[in-house]
């Protein structure tokens, strides 16, 4: 049977959990979005640095190709961003995002309700 006899079906599904596990899915949720953004500024931030770096020798008439080649920044590795959420969690928490996870009326933003 060729590709005009398929038939595609899509499906829809919502979470309703009860309050205490929807309570417990955004402390989740905020959580892995507060690690997501923190180690995407670590990165943007290693990358600007990197940009600044290679700035320099341009402005003084090196070749870009060639003041990339002589920066050597370094972009922070898995373990590395692991190491220092680690250490700064406690101090801020994620607890921030879970609260800007909730909309108006309490319900969560991005969601299917």
């Amino acid at each position: 049977m060729g590709r005009a006899g398929k038939v595609l079906q899509a499906f829809r599904f919502t979470l309703d959990p009860p309050a205490g596990q929807e309570e417990v899915l955004l402390h989740h949720a905020g959580a892995a979005r507060w690690a997501f953004n923190h180690a995407l500024g670590m990165k943007v931030a290693a990358h600007r640095q990197r940009r600044t770096a290679v700035e320099a020798p341009v402005e003084q008439g090196a070749a870009e190709a060639e003041a990339r080649k002589q920066v050597r920044a370094t972009v922070p590795t898995k373990p590395a961003i692991q190491k220092h959420l680690n250490s700064t969690k406690g101090a801020r928490g994620p607890a921030v995002c879970r609260r800007a996870l909730r909309g108006r009326r309490g319900h969560v933003r991005g969601g299917m309700r």
